[in-house]
């Protein structure tokens, strides 16, 4: 299975000249678990010699956010109070719940006028 783009792609297409937040060497891990992501949404439907632009840039982005999200992971830290210290977890699963929603607006967005995304209803 191949990932829908490329580092090439990542740098050259998607970024246009800004700061790359993955390196080169971590990008197709990133791009192959954002392929698996759209691949969900789409049925896997799209035909992997003619990957359009849409779905490269949607997957760019995806990988991007579960790059980041990897960076940030806090321990699933909610809030915290200093005087008399306290802590509020946030459950393993409302992560999850807000990872999947913001991976789901970001196909939604590059995705949502290209029919990948119809069931067939």
């Amino acid at each position: 299975m191949k990932s829908y783009t490329t580092v090439e792609y990542y740098t050259d297409n998607y970024l246009m000249g800004r700061k790359a937040v993955i390196s080169t060497a971590d990008f197709p891990f990133y791009a192959m678990k954002a392929t698996q992501e759209i691949k969900k949404y789409t049925f896997n439907s799209i035909q992997e010699d003619n990957i359009s632009d849409d779905v490269q840039l949607c997957c760019c982005e995806i990988a991007e956010y579960l790059h980041e999200q990897e960076q940030e992971d806090t321990g699933n830290v909610q809030s915290e109070k200093k005087g008399e210290w306290s802590v509020t977890y946030v459950s393993a699963e409302v992560t999850e719940d807000i990872k999947q929603s913001k991976i789901k607006e970001i196909i939604y967005n590059w995705l949502a006028n290209t029919g990948l995304l119809y069931r067939g209803c």
